[in-house]
């Protein structure tokens, strides 16, 4: 039987384990929604993967069923893992090397601006949205660091054989 699998599913009930059939050999993670979750790097935001089901469960303090979803995941610890958060300074290395990519002197320097805000991220997608071209590419470049990062923690939990694309 093929199981689909939904990430963040709001329904998903971890506490019916027994399904009456033989659970799958193999799930596939939902790689989008795991990039996601890695891009996400609010402060009240904490994501969880679950490793029985590839759901990716979010942890917010505003969530309605918070006390539920946190009394599930410490119930099964071992089988939910915490994604981590980009590094300290991570961001802001990519945006420098994603600048170091645009051939327009006029726009690099506007783009310097945007290290003077205390929201970079924001700025330089403000900045790059007068120019829808730069603006994919930008997407695309942010999109493919995430990726590489997500492969290698998905590796160091051997759990490499396991997404989708």
């Amino acid at each position: 039987m093929n199981k689909e699998i939904t990430s963040f599913d709001p329904d998903f009930d971890d506490d019916d384990d027994d399904l009456g059939e033989d659970p799958p050999l193999k799930i596939e993670f939902d790689l989008p929604a795991l990039l996601l979750a890695w891009q996400d790097d609010s402060p009240d935001n904490s994501y969880y993967l679950d490793t029985a089901s590839g759901a990716v469960k979010m942890v917010n303090p505003n969530l309605f069923d918070l006390k539920e979803l946190t009394d599930e995941i410490e119930r099964h610890k071992y089988r939910y893992l915490y994604l981590p958060k980009p590094q300290r300074g991570e961001l802001r290395d990519n945006l420098k090397d994603f600048q170091k990519t645009v051939e327009s002197a006029d726009l690099v320097r506007i783009l310097d601006m945007a290290f003077e805000s205390p929201h970079p991220l924001e700025a330089f997608i403000k900045i790059l949205s007068s120019n829808p071209a730069e603006l994919q590419r930008f997407k695309e470049f942010r999109q493919s660091r995430a990726l590489v990062r997500l492969k290698q923690w998905l590796q160091a939990n051997s759990l490499h054989d396991r997404w989708q694309i």
